[in-house]
């Protein structure tokens, strides 16, 4: 849903569009293989609905960089579209809200506390 809403921004703007998906790390691993071998499987789960947004994306006629980043998803993003230099972040929110969120926090919330661009937040 989100990807559909910044398609049709940059449509209307003459932009360009980065899709970036950010594989967060273990909590817990025995070893540096364990640690990869997690990154490889996130990638698997990534590229298949990456290629599907490109696809989407050509079908309105607007070309798509993607990007898979590891880390912890928040602070990769902020990073990402800073080094980048983005003009803004569009983003999608699973809205898990109440108290869960208060305690635990989301991935959308700390990018919008620590982002130095505009963030667009579109709640699924």
């Amino acid at each position: 849903m989100e990807q559909n809403w910044a398609i049709g921004l940059a449509l209307k703007l003459h932009s360009e569009v980065v899709v970036v998906s950010v594989v967060k790390p273990p909590e817990f691993s025995s070893s540096i293989d364990e640690v990869d071998e997690f990154y490889a499987e996130g990638e698997n789960y990534y590229r298949p609905i990456l290629a599907k947004v490109i696809e989407d994306g050509e079908k309105q006629g607007i070309s798509l960089k993607i990007e898979i980043l590891h880390g912890h998803p928040a602070e990769s993003l902020v990073r990402y579209a800073a080094d980048y230099k983005a003009d803004l972040i569009v983003m999608g929110t699973r809205g898990m809200g109440g108290f869960k969120n208060l305690v635990i926090g989301s991935v959308a919330q700390k990018v919008t506390t620590y982002a130095t661009v505009p963030v667009t937040i579109i709640k699924k």
